[in-house]
């Protein structure tokens, strides 16, 4: 009976405020019935590997932050972690010395950090216990993950009630951002502009962290470009991606049809549903045989099948021939609609600095690291779909879906349907059946 209850992913709601393990928790607990209703093929790490085909692979998970839910930063930047870690673990050993493992145990000097912010318990770090899971966590890129449902968040409360003490720290003074020590830190230069992209209050890319959370971030690669700087960062992004927006994307890609299109099939099922019922009437109040009746049951079995696969966006016609509806944006002509700031930015490094073949992503993805700010609303994309007529996005240009997995979900979603269908014409049909000649004509 499984197949009764088989529906997309449930809808994982947004959380308001900034990040914070508090919200990142939640997000792990609502999402943790999901596990089952993913394949492996389109699982996060699968997705985060551009190991999944579209329209489940890399690029697709960031244009549906950049034009769906209008967070792209986190993804752009959690990339750009995992690329940093893995090039400063293979950094030479003397440059690495240059940037010691960051505890979380030095406060920043202020003349409040005695009073520390009231109901948050004092917590300490020791050398050997959670400072050290963290420090190999921060490290371990192979797979782009960090945290897992069997880790314990009591290192990420140990970070945090460091951070939640009170920090008197200038965020909008670009001096808050420059090396404490004299000594030349490896990938300085990168980590400054990073924060002056991602970090900094008003920067283009500017992540939705707390005002502590920030403060701390920025105090930390004040002192060090180790990776341990960024832990408590890439670990609330590892929460909010894997089980936020990792779910609600897959639920997003199993709609094959786009929204003019869904609402047509919606109409045309209900009108197929009413044609069968019409039928059924008509032969019940006629003299012909009763069994005539039983013609009505396919029309009521076809639409409610496409009533029901439509209100999960699904088009069962585009699923047979495994397509789907092309997304505004991915129209060939826009493929190239982000213009290469490379050029701009390397003319605006002074020598000594760092090039930007040295940060460009190794992901393949269309992404500027330093790039502008993820607003699509000057793309010529949108004028385009604008003047578009309604018949013409019923008709829009299809292609293939390519990933297994999604037609894994796609195709439960179709049986789910027609097994509802069944169930409901089977008793329909009998009950017109039933009843006795109408003889009117």
């Amino acid at each position: 009976m499984w197949i009764l209850s088989s529906k997309r992913p449930k809808y994982v709601e947004r959380l308001d405020g900034p990040l914070s393990l508090p919200n990142c928790q939640k997000y792990v607990d609502r999402a943790r019935g999901q596990k089952v209703d993913i394949p492996s093929e389109i699982s996060f790490e699968n997705v985060i590997s551009n190991r999944s085909m579209p329209p489940c692979s890399l690029q697709d998970f960031m244009d549906y932050l950049v034009y769906v839910t209008h967070d792209a930063e986190n993804l752009q930047f959690y990339l750009w972690m995992i690329d940093y870690f893995r090039r400063f673990a293979n950094a030479p050993n003397e440059e690495r010395s240059l940037s010691p493992k960051w505890t979380f145990d030095e406060k920043p000097p202020s003349s409040n950090c005695a009073n520390p912010t009231p109901g948050i318990p004092d917590k300490t770090v020791t050398d050997t216990g959670v400072e050290e899971t963290d420090a190999n966590n921060s490290e371990d890129t192979s797979n782009g993950s960090t945290v897992g449902d069997h880790q314990s968040c009591h290192q990420l409360r140990c970070m945090s009630s460091k951070a939640s003490e009170p920090f008197d720290i200038d965020l909008d003074s670009r001096d808050s951002i420059k090396q404490e020590s004299s000594v030349v830190q490896p990938f300085r230069d990168e980590i400054n502009r990073v924060v002056s992209h991602y970090i900094a209050p008003g920067s283009p890319r500017e992540l939705n962290l707390s005002h502590r959370d920030r403060a701390a971030l920025l105090y930390a690669l004040k002192n060090t470009t180790h990776p341990s700087a960024f832990s408590a960062v890439k670990n609330m992004l590892d929460m909010t991606l894997r089980n936020w927006a990792h779910p609600n994307f897959i639920r997003w890609s199993i709609c094959n049809g786009n929204m003019p299109r869904t609402y047509f099939l919606r109409g045309f099922a209900i009108m197929i549903i009413t044609i069968a019922f019409i039928i059924a009437i008509l032969f019940t109040l006629s003299s012909a045989s009763r069994w005539f009746r039983i013609i009505a049951a396919a029309e009521w079995w076809f639409g409610i099948t496409n009533l029901i696969a439509a209100s999960q966006g699904l088009c069962v016609l585009l699923h047979r021939r495994h397509t789907r509806n092309i997304r505004p944006w991915e129209i060939a002509e826009t493929h190239n609609r982000r213009r290469d700031f490379s050029v701009d930015i390397e003319a605006s490094y002074h020598s000594g600095d760092i090039a930007y073949s040295d940060t460009k992503s190794r992901w393949p993805v269309r992404m500027e690291i330093f790039g502008p700010a993820n607003n699509y609303l000057k793309e010529r994309w949108i004028e385009r779909d604008q003047r578009k007529s309604v018949w013409s996005k019923i008709k829009d240009q299809k292609v293939r879906v390519e990933e297994t997995g999604l037609r894994i979900l796609q195709n439960r979603i179709v049986w789910h349907a027609e097994a509802w269908a069944v169930m409901i014409t089977i008793p329909l049909t009998a009950a017109f059946v039933a009843l006795p000649k109408g003889n009117f004509y």
